[in-house]
């Protein structure tokens, strides 16, 4: 019987001691209604995917992928840029909706 109490004891308050002193958070660890998901596509074009650049709202993100072309951004006005060497810029002022909405640019990139 102490031995089940003990056991008792323990399960209770060693969980208990973790939420006191943070080391557990028991709420989400990602307030998805902030962020939203977005989608960038190359349509149409002969640009080599890992050449084109993407910007948002003027911050260098990486170069675009056809594996892994979808963003998780911050919900509100973006305005997206995507260079490529020997193409014109394309630029798209876009609102981020939030979760659970799905975004997608299909961006067709003109030859200079």
């Amino acid at each position: 019987m102490e031995r089940i109490l003990m056991k008792a004891r323990v399960l209770f308050l060693l969980p208990a001691a973790l939420v006191v002193t943070g080391c557990v958070y028991h709420g989400p660890a990602v307030v998805k209604s902030n962020m939203g998901n977005l989608e960038v596509n190359l349509a149409g074009t002969d640009v080599v995917y890992h050449d084109a650049e993407l910007y948002i709202d003027g911050k260098f993100i990486g170069n675009i992928t056809k594996n892994l072309p979808t963003l998780h951004i911050r919900r509100g006005e973006r305005e997206v840029r995507i260079e490529a060497p020997g193409f014109k810029p394309y630029e798209k002022h876009i609102i981020i909706l939030g979760h659970p909405n799905h975004q997608v640019i299909n961006a067709f990139l003109q030859k200079e």
